[in-house]
């Protein structure tokens, strides 16, 4: 994945941009600005089947350059206009305020934030981050649509995992489906340990995997479900080899 790249402004008047973390030697610069390069997210939030792969990767990447403050209202907006003390006709001072500098910085990398969040989801999931005004206000629809932890969801997911089927998909179309399940399941705050996904992976296996899910099931030492992804490969390829 590429950097993020600095957003830029030609105008005398506008605010000096930098990228966020490089060193800066002239104190009276003003705070940096930075644009997410759509080469940083590269899974798109589709259907909300991949909700939790998708805001890890957003989390770990807006933590990494300080900006996860701005979705969670940890970094909240500055004030448009500041005092400022200025000497009267009379030669004693007065208040008044001006335009305070910060509250455009902020709302300009604001909504670099929200671009970044709508570019990154597809299809109908658009219409849900379409009409936000803020990047906030997205994530936090997209959370309240998606990371629902009522224990109807949650029955849900549980249900999906008991169920799954390898059919006639790919091992690896597979156990992608079944780690989306387990994701989004630790999402909501319900973890699967791996005996458990193990067991329900073995039992959607087709008669092929039999003599394989029979080893599995007979040996003393657990298996990770890393291991079992490994082994269910390699009989794959096994039987293509075998056709």
């Amino acid at each position: 994945m590429t950097g993020p790249t600095a957003a830029s402004s030609s105008s005398s008047f506008a605010p000096q941009v930098t990228l966020k973390g490089t060193a800066n030697n002239n104190t009276n610069q003003p705070p940096s600005i930075i644009a997410i390069n759509s080469t940083q997210v590269p899974i798109k939030l589709t259907k909300g089947g991949n909700y939790a792969a998708w805001r890890s990767q957003f989390e770990n990447l807006l933590f990494g350059y300080d900006l996860m403050g701005y979705l969670d209202g940890t970094k909240p907006c500055p004030s448009k206009t500041v005092s400022a003390s200025s000497d009267a006709t009379n030669g004693q001072e007065s208040d008044r305020t001006t335009s305070n500098p910060d509250h455009q910085i902020w709302l300009r990398q604001d909504c670099l934030l929200l671009h970044a969040i709508q570019v990154s989801c597809m299809g109908a999931v658009q219409s849900i981050v379409t009409r936000s005004t803020t990047s906030a206000q997205a994530w936090m629809k997209l959370e309240a649509t998606y990371a629902n932890q009522s224990n109807t969801r949650k029955l849900g997911l549980l249900d999906s995992l008991a169920n799954v089927s390898l059919e006639d998909k790919s091992v690896a179309d597979y156990m992608q489906g079944i780690k989306s399940i387990i994701d989004n399941l630790e999402l909501i705050g319900h973890s699967v340990d791996d005996g458990t996904i193990v067991v329900h992976t073995l039992n959607g296996l087709g008669s092929a995997y039999m003599p394989l899910a029979s080893a599995i099931r007979a040996q003393d030492i657990p298996i990770s479900f890393e291991e079992l992804y490994d082994k269910l490969l390699d009989h794959e390829a096994y039987l293509r080899r075998e056709e």
